[in-house]
């Protein structure tokens, strides 16, 4: 596989590991392409979690430190697959990305929707 030194298409590619998919054809290309873009969304996804609370126990402490590891290594897995410079990969981490926050926002927008505005009295209006 030779270096390229700018945005190229192709599906002569090493992804995350050595070897996968080059050379195994178009259905494993596809797979990893799939695999870059399910990491884009969970890397978002976690990115728009709240990581502190005011508060935190010990065993909370440790929770937390865990689920900042787990989303230090997806945003290293996301940074390895744009450094091959493919422009199929790159754009499956953006697409990625996009569905990761839209997913998040539903998720919110449906899970804690915001309390109805209620009209003010007439005392308040004056």
């Amino acid at each position: 596989m030779s270096q390229h030194s700018g945005f190229w298409f192709g599906t002569d590619v090493e992804i995350l590991f050595s070897g996968w998919p080059l050379g195994h054809g178009y259905f494993h290309f596809f797979l990893a392409l799939l695999l870059v873009f399910i990491i884009s969304v969970v890397a978002q996804m976690c990115a728009m979690t709240p990581m502190t609370t005011p508060k935190m126990a010990a065993r909370s402490l440790i929770h937390h430190a865990a689920l900042n590891c787990f989303r230090t290594l997806i945003a290293y897995l996301v940074l390895l697959c744009v450094i091959t410079f493919n422009a199929g990969v790159i754009i499956m981490v953006l697409f990625g990305h996009v569905a990761g926050y839209i997913g998040f926002i539903l998720y919110l927008k449906y899970h804690y929707p915001a309390p109805a505005a209620t009209p003010l009295a007439d005392d308040a209006k004056a």
